[in-house]
């Protein structure tokens, strides 16, 4: 059983089922990475993981989860209830600000750092997913889950800690492998924002573009390679931005 559909729940559901595991997704949007995707892509991606014998429970949540001997019974809102062997939660996570809080370190969605990654007490530094720092290229200050930022930052803060004086200037990428798909992606996806697809293959292979006032916060590689530099060089471009101008501006 994987609750959530978002980038873990995903991740783990199909790797689950390429070990030979019956998985059975609850997720309560409409359908998979329905709140990073475009509405079709989501739509695709959920009939696709059903082809790989993946059970979805879309619009759906979890009620409550109680041990039965050696399997688990959970129970949905919608008054389902579904004996598994095991249970993952991919439903993100809550920073643990407890300790900073408590030493009377500034704290905001995470542990506020500056662009050296030094946070209110001169002798404390943080990185990783519980660093809430300033990004110069989505100029605004934001936190991130992912490898990337955490291998990046927790080096560079080691160096400033250690005497250097390094601002931090990288955008994260993110990375996952869904069955035979797989994507990069850059900055910020949120499919509130306006959306433009750019496929060579529908679905199969392409680039969605992020756009917000005329600048793209974020790209989406979807089976496409060795684009991640071209993508933030692409993010910390002034624009304007539109469906005209940004079709076919991926791969460089």
């Amino acid at each position: 059983m994987v609750i959530g559909g978002g980038f873990i729940g995903s991740e783990i559901a199909a790797a689950l089922a390429i070990n030979g595991k019956s998985v059975t997704m609850i997720v309560p949007e409409d359908g998979i990475g329905a709140r990073v995707y475009p509405p079709r892509l989501s739509h695709f991606l959920t009939e696709y993981y059903r082809s790989k014998s993946v059970t979805i429970m879309n619009k759906d949540g979890v009620e409550n989860v109680r041990k039965d001997g050696r399997t688990y019974l959970v129970r949905t809102k919608s008054g389902t209830e579904i004996r598994a062997d095991g249970v993952v939660a991919g439903i993100g996570i809550e920073p643990n600000i407890s300790l900073a809080k408590s030493a009377g370190i500034q704290v905001d969605n995470g542990i506020v750092v500056d662009e050296y990654l030094q946070t209110s007490h001169p002798d404390v530094f943080a990185a990783g997913d519980v660093a809430s720092f300033y990004s110069a290229a989505l100029n605004k200050r934001i936190r991130v889950e992912h490898e990337d930022n955490a291998n990046t930052m927790g080096e560079m803060a080691g160096k400033n800690m250690a005497g250097q004086r390094i601002a931090y200037r990288h955008l994260p990428f993110f990375y996952s492998d869904l069955f035979d798909l797989g994507y990069e992606a850059v900055g910020e996806l949120d499919a509130r924002y306006e959306i433009v697809e750019d496929w060579k293959e529908e679905f199969r292979e392409g680039v969605v573009y992020y756009l917000e006032a005329g600048r793209v916060r974020g790209v989406l590689l979807w089976n496409t390679w060795g684009q991640v530099d071209n993508a933030r060089a692409l993010i910390a471009e002034q624009g304007p931005w539109n469906k005209g101008n940004i079709t076919g501006r991926l791969p460089a």
